[in-house]
C-alpha cells in the first residue's frame, strides 16, 4: 500500500463519524473511543489487495465496537451468553436483504434466540459485501436492532486467504463471532486470536470433524454438530446415536456442540422427514431433540414456520379481511397456540428459564425396539424441589405405550409418574412410568415425580 494511502487511511479510521441509516432515516454518532465504522473503498477486482489492505488497517486500528454496551459478554459483565445458546441462521436474502432483517428483528427475537448469524454475505475478494444482500448501513440497522434486545449478531465467515480481514472488519461492525465451516484447525486459531484482541466474548465456531482435537485458546469455542440432527431417516436409532456422540463431547470437556438440522447446503427438515400426514409433529419433534439437550442449537431461518425446500423467503403479509394466513407464514404462526412457531418459542423459554434442561447432566434410554427416542436430564442432586425431567419422543406414525420404570429404577432415581413440563400435542395430564402412550410423532416432556 502507497505510504500516503496508508497515512490517510490511517487518519480516517481514526476519525469520528456520524453513520446514519440511508432507508430508516436514524443516525448513530461513534466517537473515537467509542468505535468507528471502516468505509469500504472500491477499487474493482483490479485492487483487491489494496481492499484488503484497508480493510485490515481500519479493522486494526479503529477503536472496538461491541454490538450494545452491557450485554453478556461485552467485558461489563461476567455471564457466557454462548454455552447454551439459541442460534438463528439467517440468510438476508429471506427477509427481502439485510434492511428487511432489520425490520422485523422483532419477530426474530420473539423466539427467544441468543444470536443472530448472518450466512451468504458473500466472499467476493473485491468487497466486503455482496450487495444483493444489502449495504454495511443496513448491516449497521442490524446490529443495532439486534442489540437492542440483547441478540448477539454473528457471520459465517468463508474460509481462506482473505478471513483474518473479513473477522476484523465485522468484529468493528459490532459482531459477537463467526461459524468458519470447512476450516482447519490452523485458520481457527487465527480467527480466535483476531476475535480475542476485541473487547469481550467473541466466540468462534468450528466444524464436529475437528472436535477429538479441539481444546485450549487456539481451539473454536463452539462445534457445529449436524450428526442427530442431519439423518436421512428420523429413527431412534440414528439420532440417537448421534445425541450420544454430542454426550460424549461434553463429557470430555471440550467445545460446546451446538445442534442443527437445517442449513444452506442440506434439503429442510420438513422435506426431508415429512410423511404429508404428521408434518407439524414431525418437525416438532426435530425442534424438541435440538432444544433439550446439553448442547445449543443453530435453527435455520424458517424452520420456526415449517418451510419446505423451494421456499427461499419467508412471509410476513398479513392475512386479508374474512380469508385465513398463508400457510407458512408468519402470521398463521401466530393465529394457533399449537403452531410450530410457538413450540419453538415454547422450548427456547424452557431452555432459558429451566437450569436442569440448560446444564443438567444427561443420560440416553434405548427404546430403539419401538422407535421412542427418550433422554433423562439431571440436577447434580435431585429432590422434590429440583426433579429430573424426562424426554420422551415417538417417532413412528403410530401410537406406541413405552414403560420408562425399570430405566428409571437403574439410574436409582425415584417417581412413579411424570408431570406435564411441555407437550406438542393439546393434550392434558400427567403420563405414568409403566405404562404411556404416546400419539404418532407426540412429544412429552415431564418431571419425574412420586
Amino acid at each position: 500500500m502507497p505510504e500516503e494511502l496508508e497515512a490517510s487511511l490511517h487518519s480516517f479510521c481514526r476519525r469520528p463519524r456520524t453513520v446514519g441509516s440511508s432507508r430508516g432515516g436514524l443516525s448513530e454518532r461513534w466517537s473515537a473511543t467509542q468505535g468507528s465504522m471502516p468505509i469500504l473503498f472500491s477499487f474493482g477486482r483490479s485492487g483487491t489487495s489494496i481492499t484488503l489492505a484497508i480493510l485490515a488497517c481500519c479493522g486494526a486500528m479503529q477503536a472496538q465496537t461491541l454490538a450494545r454496551p452491557g450485554w453478556a459478554g461485552s467485558g461489563m459483565t461476567s455471564s457466557t451468553w454462548w454455552r447454551h445458546a439459541v442460534i438463528y441462521r439467517a440468510d438476508p436474502r429471506g427477509f427481502g436483504g439485510l434492511h428487511g432483517l432489520a425490520v422485523h428483528m422483532d419477530s426474530i427475537h420473539s423466539i427467544g434466540v441468543d444470536a443472530v448469524m448472518l450466512t451468504g454475505l458473500g466472499e467476493d475478494a473485491a468487497q466486503a459485501l455482496d450487495p444483493a444482500a444489502g449495504t454495511m448501513d443496513d448491516l449497521d440497522e442490524v446490529v443495532r436492532r439486534s442489540s437492542e434486545s440483547n441478540v448477539r449478531v454473528m457471520i459465517e465467515l468463508g474460509h481462506g486467504a482473505d478471513a483474518a480481514a473479513r473477522a476484523r472488519l465485522w468484529l468493528a461492525h459490532g459482531a459477537a463471532g463467526f461459524y468458519v465451516p470447512g476450516a482447519n484447525a490452523v485458520e481457527i486459531a487465527e480467527i480466535r486470536r483476531i476475535a480475542g484482541s476485541f473487547a469481550g466474548q467473541r466466540v468462534v465456531m468450528g466444524d464436529v470433524e475437528m472436535a477429538a482435537s479441539a481444546r485450549g485458546a487456539e481451539a473454536p469455542q463452539l462445534i457445529a454438530d449436524g450428526r442427530a440432527g442431519t439423518q436421512e431417516k428420523l429413527t431412534a436409532a440414528a439420532v440417537r446415536a448421534g445425541l450420544e456422540g454430542v454426550q460424549s463431547m461434553e463429557d470430555g470437556g471440550g467445545p460446546v456442540p451446538v445442534l442443527f438440522s437445517d442449513g444452506p447446503s442440506l434439503k429442510r427438515s420438513m422435506s426431508r422427514y415429512g410423511d404429508g400426514t404428521h408434518d407439524v409433529e414431525i418437525a416438532k419433534a426435530v425442534a424438541a431433540m435440538l432444544m433439550t439437550t446439553r448442547a445449543g442449537a443453530m435453527l435455520f431461518y424458517g424452520q420456526e414456520l415449517g418451510l419446505t425446500d423451494g421456499v427461499k423467503e419467508i412471509s410476513f403479509a398479513a392475512a386479508k379481511k374474512g380469508e385465513a394466513p398463508a400457510a407458512g407464514s408468519v402470521a398463521a404462526g401466530e393465529a394457533s397456540s399449537q403452531s410450530l412457531l410457538n413450540w419453538y418459542r415454547q422450548l427456547s423459554a424452557l431452555t432459558h428459564s429451566n437450569r436442569t434442561i440448560s446444564s443438567g447432566a444427561m443420560t440416553m434410554l434405548d427404546h430403539d425396539d419401538q422407535n421412542v427416542l427418550a433422554w433423562v436430564r439431571r440436577p447434580q442432586a435431585a429432590s422434590l424441589a429440583t426433579p429430573a425431567i424426562v424426554v420422551v419422543e415417538n417417532l413412528s406414525g403410530q401410537p406406541v405405550t413405552v414403560s420408562l420404570k425399570e430405566d428409571m429404577q437403574r439410574l436409582h432415581l425415584k417417581g412413579s409418574f411424570l408431570r406435564t413440563v411441555l407437550r406438542s400435542d393439546s393434550g392434558m395430564g400427567a403420563m405414568h412410568l409403566e405404562g404411556m402412550t404416546l400419539a404418532p410423532y407426540q412429544v412429552f416432556i415431564g418431571e419425574l415425580r412420586y
